[in-house]
């Protein structure tokens, strides 16, 4: 795929392509959710307490701090990616993850090492915030400048949130069924942390060799013709287009609300009350990345097919009914069951639809820094 020679995008993603973005967004997914789904774990080693809910509430903190750096993430690889090129960006945030990642399974538990246990974490996890900050985006607008049918594609990148969660739980439930619950509280959980370097290394060769997306270098080959020189991306984006970086913001601060609130927070609130056990909590987690997968497939074809708009409100009702059944979740299985799974579809409706919406808000040049600058600031407040 050649920008400079071709006359316009191909109409599909050659399969190199979209096993390459799919993969190494799955595996980015995995590196921060990881953290998560296996809070229990990383809960008991480097935040002990008496109370299961306290240290469970400690891993969340601890996993929310990515949240505050991943804008200063998104600046910063939407400024490689509108600079430098899309394919850069998503080497780097890639690589970022796995090392940030895979380095907590080598950090000594909070009996071995004290307080600097947590504090190293805390580190890691800031550095993987700057990693998730700039993926989503570079992700999005590298396959919307690749292809011509620019809403159904996103499914490829769209599809690695789910695909994270799924791998991560797997897994983890592999793990444990192999060496049992007691080596698996004790040591065997940092197997899963340990494991990213190896999948991200897998990743990476892929992204090595990607193409940069045909828009872009299209798009930056006109700029220099015209001005010279390339646009700064974010002036662009708070200056020129302020509306529609508040419309992001607001959309992506509801669903992310929704998402993370329906597979995290519903759940291991359950895990901590004793209403569900480790066990099925993992499990629970498993089910909700499956159909969500169901979800992001389906929301890419209907709107594909009919319009974005339209599965941004389904998506956003069902995560609002999600929401208000947390009183009747928390006290039985089953309908914890049904209000994740409820979750897990309207997200994967809403997502793919979302990320096509906001990748069209932004002019090319600007498109990386847009997208990321509004998912992030949206999904961290």
């Amino acid at each position: 795929m050649n920008g400079a020679k071709a006359s316009s995008p191909p109409s599909r993603l050659s399969p190199a392509i979209a096993t390459g973005v799919m993969t190494g967004t799955i595996l980015e997914w995995y590196d921060l959710f990881l953290f998560a789904i296996g809070g229990a774990y990383v809960g008991k080693a480097f935040f002990p307490s008496d109370d299961p809910l306290a240290a469970l509430l400690a891993v969340y903190v601890t996993y929310a701090i990515t949240f505050a750096i991943r804008p200063i993430g998104a600046i910063l690889f939407g400024y490689i990616g509108d600079r430098r090129g899309r394919r850069e960006a998503l080497f780097w945030t890639l690589f970022l993850a796995g090392i940030s990642t895979s380095l907590i399974g080598l950090i000594p538990s909070y009996a071995r090492w004290g307080v600097w246990a947590p504090i190293a974490v805390v580190f890691l996890r800031l550095l993987m915030g700057l990693a998730v900050g700039g993926e989503w985006g570079a992700a999005t607008s590298y396959i919307y400048d690749a292809t011509k049918r620019k809403v159904v594609a996103q499914i490829v990148v769209q599809s690695g949130v789910p695909g994270g969660i799924i791998l991560a739980a797997v897994v983890l439930l592999g793990i444990e069924s192999l060496l049992g619950k007691g080596p698996m509280e004790a040591w065997g959980w940092r197997i899963a942390f340990l494991l990213s370097i190896v999948l991200v290394g897998i990743g990476l060769m892929f992204r090595i060799r990607f193409p940069e997306a045909f828009e872009y270098e299209a798009a930056k080959e006109a700029a220099k013709k015209e001005a010279g020189e390339l646009p700064d991306p974010l002036k662009t984006v708070i200056v020129r287009h302020p509306l529609k970086t508040l419309a992001g913001i607001l959309l992506t601060g509801a669903v992310g609300a929704g998402f993370i609130y329906s597979w995290t927070t519903l759940p291991a609130t359950a895990m901590a009350k004793g209403v569900i056990s480790t066990d099925a909590y993992i499990k629970i987690v498993l089910l909700y990345g499956v159909v969500e997968l169901i979800g992001v497939i389906l929301g890419g074809l209907l709107s594909e097919a009919f319009s974005n708009r339209t599965f941004v409100y389904v998506g956003l009702f069902g995560l609002t009914l999600t929401g208000l059944s947390a009183v009747i979740a928390l006290s039985s299985p089953w309908f914890l069951v049904l209000a994740v799974a409820l979750g897990g579809l309207s997200h994967g409706l809403v997502y793919t639809t979302q990320a096509s919406y906001l990748a069209g808000l932004f002019p090319t040049l600007a498109r990386t820094t847009g997208i990321s600058f509004s998912y992030q600031m949206g999904t961290g407040w």
